[in-house]
């Protein structure tokens, strides 16, 4: 008698390639011992417990989801990322990634590179993506070839929300204020009637004849007839508040044919005063000291508007049309005023008042094709095909009309009274950013038997980016307000600068110039066009080893026209380039940058990368283009410098994960980075604080990181009712980063003078703009004689940590949870060595946060409660100046604590 006897292989599964479970029939004789019989061979299981966003990719990455946002209460991207190991935040708004800023980072949506209204960055400032609106944020630390080119801390891929399942309908509000600003006295000024919206409604427009450099009385006249707009008052600041909106609904149009809709709208209306001191240090006689300091008071009201739209296709199962349409608003109203004894020792005060409108919006397109049923066909060899393409444009603006600048001065120690030439300022400035981006991403797998080389997958693409900005600064000085300070002493309403204005043009008393010429160019175009293509091969060399290897070709062109608004364009302007080809102007740079990730699971659920990458930092606009530009953020002017190159980096990674429960791991990486030209920071040998762009010689950046999550048994611990039927959670994360600087050797130790020795070592000498804005001169410096030798990167903390520790409760679903965000202090500014003058240091505040959610049933409606108290030690921020033994303040003030409360209703 014949039988079967149905065996099974002894298989293994692993976290990077599963494989399937094959039946074997054999044919055998049937024996007493040996009935028939079902036999189950050993059966080994590797990566049980590994993520598929960490199994899937071969590089090291970090990804913030939805239940991070809520667990955190994070209202916006920039604020998810400080969670993040190895991330840290400037101005709460961009990231900076194992040491390096926002330059050596790059941020996309959905995979499509966005632009900026930022006007001293490329990188789009992340506080515009509120997290009610997004699905993820994924940061990407090791580069890929299918990433973009200029990649050194890392890659921010930010994610929208996918295409609901169901219908829902979900309405939020929220209301909360800090201890520094709600329902105390502020600095207000009008402003426009839509201002709450954040729109102008037109009364910051710029007059008539603003095209003439010297604009006649009438042009004065018009610009200073509205009160609104000129006039710092105070008054009680009430509480913040929000709202929002997302709906969303899935169809069955066909059989084969799904379609879902989602969309999301929110409002958000912010106050903030700061309270601190401004600065400046200065070295005299070899001695370090502070040369003045001021009070600084400021009270901003933030307005964001925000709006996404998608609409997604699912069709036969096997293709994917995504349509996202985005658009974030963010509107910054701010009055300040600035008291003290400025550089010269007289006692001044200025005040500002000033309105940005920022507003990034995108259109994209996206497709996912799987070719699973052409075996065959005539296209039987696209079999197993996988096929994705995007394509999106993206405008970004940044418009602030009518910032407004008074200085008044002490008079017979007694009064302010609006100041003399060129203390009464207006400055109108316009950013339009806009982005096109299209790309092709092609996966073909090959599978063969055996255990080596199984599997791999041939990917490569194509993709098109061109990046163009159109910037402009228009600066209006009024003069004539001696004439009016008589007349200002005998009267109560004189002393209003309105009035004053309304004097001196009334009787012609005053004068407008417009700042401008060769040494002050108002405006710049910029461009950059990048074609890129790659290759890479994803390979399971064995069951527990996979391969990735490849290389990324890019052929960038830069160019930046810096020109003055004079009767002749064309006869004062110059071209800024990152390659140029003598008499013919500017030219594509091309580059190829390969890279390759090893991945290695040796037991269980532990798996170990290494990887090797050569990736490059191209400088911004805003560092290329020699025209002057004030930092509204710190009151500091930047200048540009046409003569900066590519930063190129080596970046070398090596992680270990071991994952030991669902959702519950520990890692440790360490990373080196070789860099040459890198682009840094510093202060300009002027009086006053003004920087600029250099590339130094080299650097390098190195350190580690460990992360940690795992589900705590405290109710076993603590045998208390409180701690049980709780699932507590800890997460922490800790960096450790230095870095070098190298400046080079002094010539002075050689012999020689400053040109001799860069003639004969260029390569460590700096490349400086020794002629003017319009006209400038190539000039090499050495570095050691303006870069401290050895100091860190600019941006860079030596240890970033977070602390995260919550429970759930399952039973009535609340969530509570403790986080504490650290980093230590960064370079803001590099130095002046030339000056004597140190770089300015930061320290950003170290803050403990608190969030509850609860959910509960009202009337048979479904709400959900959250409640979150912000730094509630109440650090504050500062930054110093220090040397030879003396130390000055630049920039300090008070956050205090800040308490909001919200309520969201599903249905």
């Amino acid at each position: 008698m014949i039988s079967r006897t149905l065996r099974y292989k002894s298989i293994v599964l692993t976290g990077a390639s599963l494989a399937c479970l094959s039946p074997v029939w054999a044919q055998e004789t049937e024996t007493p011992a040996d009935e028939e019989a079902r036999v189950l061979g050993p059966v080994v299981v590797r990566g049980e417990f590994i993520p598929d966003e960490k199994r899937d990719t071969s590089e090291v990455a970090s990804l913030v989801d939805a239940e991070d946002f809520q667990l955190a209460g994070d209202a916006d991207a920039a604020a998810a990322l400080a969670r993040v190991v190895g991330v840290s935040t400037a101005e709460n708004k961009f990231v900076y990634v194992r040491g390096l800023n926002e330059r050596y980072s790059s941020a996309t949506l959905n995979g499509s590179p966005l632009p900026s209204p930022a006007p001293l960055r490329r990188v789009a400032p992340l506080d515009l993506f509120p997290t009610s609106a997004l699905e993820g944020i994924l940061v990407q630390k090791t580069f890929s070839p299918n990433l973009p080119g200029e990649f050194g801390g890392g890659l921010v891929d930010i994610r929208t929300k996918a295409i609901p399942d169901e219908r829902f309908l979900t309405i939020g509000v929220g209301i909360g204020g800090d201890t520094e600003t709600s329902f105390q006295d502020g600095l207000l000024y009008d402003g426009s009637d839509t201002d709450w919206l954040g729109f102008d409604d037109g009364a910051r427009d710029l007059p008539p004849l603003a095209d003439q450099l010297n604009p006649d009385p009438a042009f004065g006249a018009a610009l200073t007839d509205n009160s609104s707009l000129l006039v710092l008052q105070e008054g009680q600041v009430g509480p913040d508040f929000d709202i929002s909106l997302s709906a969303g609904d899935a169809f069955d149009l066909s059989d084969n044919v799904r379609m879902g809709v989602l969309g999301s709208v929110s409002y958000g209306n912010s106050w903030t005063t700061r309270e601190g001191q401004r600065g400046q240090g200065r070295t005299s006689a070899g001695v370090f000291s502070q040369q003045f300091v001021q009070d600084r008071r400021s009270t901003q009201n933030d307005i964001s508007l925000n709006g996404l739209v998608t609409v997604g296709f699912d069709l036969f199962d096997d293709h994917e049309i995504k349509f996202t349409g985005f658009v974030s608003r963010s509107t910054e109203k701010e009055a300040r005023t600035v008291e003290g004894v400025n550089v010269e020792g007289n006692d001044i005060r200025t005040d500002t008042l000033e309105f940005i409108e920022r507003q990034l919006w995108t259109t994209q397109v996206q497709g996912t094709h799987y070719f699973e049923f052409l075996d065959g066909t005539a296209l039987s060899f696209l079999q197993d095909l996988e096929l994705e393409w995007r394509a999106s444009y993206s405008e970004a603006k940044r418009d602030a009309p009518y910032r407004y600048d008074a200085q008044y001065d002490e008079v017979n120690g007694q009064r302010f009274l609006l100041g003399n030439s060129r203390a009464n300022r207006f400055v109108f400035s316009t950013i339009d950013d806009d982005s096109t981006d299209f790309g092709v991403d092609f996966t073909y797998p090959f599978q063969f038997d055996g255990d080596f080389f199984s599997e791999i997958d041939v990917k490569f693409g194509y993709s098109y980016v061109e990046n163009d900005r159109d910037s402009t600064n228009l600066f209006y000085d009024i003069e004539g307000t001696s004439a009016a300070r008589a007349i200002a002493l005998g009267t109560t309403d004189g002393f209003r600068n309105d009035f004053i204005y309304q004097y001196i043009f009334a009787n012609n008393l005053g004068a407008v110039t417009a700042a401008g010429g060769a040494q002050f160019p108002r405006r710049y175009l910029a461009t950059l066009e990048n074609d890129a293509a790659y290759f890479q091969f994803d390979a399971q060399v064995t069951p527990f080893i996979r391969a990735s290897i490849g290389g990324r070709f890019e052929s960038a062109l830069v160019a930046i026209d810096t020109l003055d608004l004079g009767p002749i364009p064309s006869t004062n302007f110059v071209e800024g380039c990152i390659e140029r080809q003598a008499d013919l102007g500017c030219e594509a740079k091309d580059d190829f940058l390969p890279a390759a990730t090893i991945t290695w699971n040796p037991v269980d659920d532990i798996q170990v990368r290494f990887g090797y990458s050569e990736t490059l930092t191209r400088p911004q606009f805003r560092e290329l283009a020699p025209a002057v530009f004030t930092n509204t953020e710190t009151d500091v002017d930047f200048v540009g410098n046409p003569f900066l190159e590519n930063a190129s980096i080596k970046n070398y990674d090596a992680r270990a994960e071991y994952y030991f429960a669902r959702d519950q791991f520990l890692t440790f990486g360490v990373f080196y980075k070789d860099m040459e030209r890198p682009i840094e920071e510093v202060l300009q040998p002027t009086e006053n604080i003004t920087t600029t762009f250099v590339n130094v010689p080299a650097a390098e950046l190195y350190g580690f990181e460990i992360e940690y999550q795992q589900e705590l048994p405290v109710g076993e611990w603590l045998d208390m009712a409180f701690f049980s039927g709780k699932d507590w959670t800890i997460k922490t994360n800790y960096t450790y980063t230095d870095s070098e600087v190298q400046a080079g050797r002094d010539p002075s130790s050689l012999g020689l003078s400053g040109s001799e020795f860069c003639a004969q070592f260029p390569d460590e000498c700096v490349i400086i703009n020794t002629g003017t804005p319009i006209a400038p001169v190539s000039g090499l410096a050495p570095a050691a004689g303006r870069i401290e030798d050895g100091r860190r990167l600019q941006g860079q903390s030596e240890h970033l940590f977070n602390f995260q520790f919550g429970y759930f409760d399952a039973d009535i679903g609340s969530e509570a949870t403790i986080l504490v965000n650290y980093a230590s202090e960064r370079i803001r500014t590099g130095e002046q060595l030339s000056l004597n003058l140190p770089a300015i240091i930061e320290q950003p505040p170290i803050t403990v946060d608190f969030v509850y959610n609860a959910p509960f049933e009202l009337y048979g409606g479904e709400y959900e409660f959250s409640f979150k108290v912000e730094n509630l030690f109440g650090d504050d921020y500062e930054a110093t100046q220090s040397a030879s033994g003396g130390s000055a303040i630049v920039d300090t003030y008070g956050i205090g604590q800040s308490i909001s409360f919200g309520l969201s209703r599903s249905f």
